[in-house]
């Protein structure tokens, strides 16, 4: 992960702070998502311009092909694993959590489990910065944990957070693998792989290997490389397209179902006759997967 979180904010948390907000605002159903939390956060002027579509509007035109309507997609896809699976969870731990307000927005569905944010110090103190002075409260069953992901270690601090092993959990690591180092993938997913208990699930997306090669074979692919890179922030890693099934494997982990581009489109931007109203950003992919047992 790039040094720079080290010293400031995620520009990348806050770049998908912001989509959520503009988002929540937005007139057009398909572009509609409900983090209701995430306009509350954003500076005043922020917000008047979010309430007006400007903000929205002129990010959609001047920003990567498709990056807005793939955060919107994936908002949606993952408040919707959250809903119809809480039942059934006994623990959440969402790595690289930035501003993620599911804990309060599903607090009702979660109130059953505990959760665990991971993130970096100065990005999640900037968070419950920003939530006190809006009066926001963090829900009793929520840790907030401090890490580096490159140097921290993952199993001291669950450890220390009393994170326990083999129960029935749900973890996310929503826009965070694609900036990881290889050796900080493999500890993560072996970290998950040991704590979770049979029927967790796990919720990851993930840039294809060739975006990492810089084969630009995908429609706006080098203009969100260079986006990314412009925020201070690079792509590190990535799989193979149609190879996520033998990622998993390695840490015990089935497939249940995965959502590309045109599967995110097919659901969230695909009009009454089937027809895609818009395009979503064609290097992601989305993985929903649950745990098997040890092999």
């Amino acid at each position: 992960m790039s040094k720079r979180i080290e010293s400031q904010v995620s520009r990348t948390a806050q770049m998908t702070l912001n989509m959520r907000a503009w988002s929540y605002y937005e007139k057009n159903k398909y572009y509609k998502s409900n983090d209701y939390i995430a306009p509350l956060i954003i500076p005043y002027l922020f917000r008047l311009l979010a309430k007006l579509n400007i903000l929205g509007t002129i990010f959609k035109k001047f920003a990567p092909k498709g990056i807005y309507e793939y955060c919107i997609a994936r908002t949606k896809l993952i408040d919707d694993i959250f809903k119809n699976s809480s039942e059934d969870i006994q623990q959440v731990l969402i790595f690289g959590a930035g501003f993620d307000s599911r804990a309060i927005r599903f607090k009702n569905e979660l109130k059953q489990a505990m959760v665990f944010e991971f993130d970096a110090p100065i990005t999640q103190h900037n968070k419950v910065n920003l939530f006190e002075e809006k009066n926001i409260e963090f829900p009793s069953n929520l840790k907030l944990i401090s890490i580096d992901f490159n140097k921290g270690s993952l199993l001291c601090k669950l450890d220390e957070a009393s994170f326990q092993k083999n129960m029935r959990c749900l973890f996310l690591l929503e826009g965070i693998t694609m900036y990881l180092t290889q050796e900080s993938i493999d500890s993560t997913f072996s970290l998950i792989n040991q704590y979770a208990g049979n029927g967790s699930i796990l919720v990851f997306d993930y840039v294809y290997a060739s975006v990492i090669r810089q084969d630009n074979i995908y429609a706006g692919e080098e203009k969100l490389v260079q986006f990314v890179k412009k925020k201070g922030e690079r792509f590190s890693f990535g799989i193979e397209k149609a190879n996520v099934n033998d990622f998993l494997a390695k840490y015990n982990f089935e497939l249940v179902s995965e959502f590309d581009s045109n599967r995110l489109a097919e659901r969230f931007f695909s009009d009454e006759k089937g027809v895609h109203i818009s395009p979503v950003n064609e290097i992601h992919s989305i993985v929903i997967a649950k745990k098997t047992g040890d092999a």
